[in-house]
């Protein structure tokens, strides 16, 4: 774990970004592999910030509950790639 503030920052404007672009391929009726590939990178970027944010350091409750959102978002699109066509 780095601790680095700017690494912490980065990974989660990529998993943001994530979210947004499998989002975005949902409502315009893309499933399948391409859309599984982004949501597989989105759940690779959130274990890296559950891991940044779970070390003894004390976290702020916003920051915790903006984790806790992502995963939310994160856990319903796979729900919607593991459902059948």
């Amino acid at each position: 774990m780095t601790h680095d503030p700017v690494y912490v920052a980065n990974v989660s404007s990529a998993l943001l970004g994530a979210l947004h672009e499998a989002q975005e391929m949902l409502d315009a009726g893309e499933v399948g592999e391409p859309l599984a590939d982004v949501v597989r990178h989105a759940r690779e970027l959130h274990e890296i910030m559950v891991e940044e944010l779970a070390s003894p350091r004390v976290i702020a409750d916003h920051a915790a509950r903006s984790l806790t959102e992502m995963g939310e978002r994160l856990r319903s699109l796979e729900r919607l790639l593991s459902q059948p066509s």
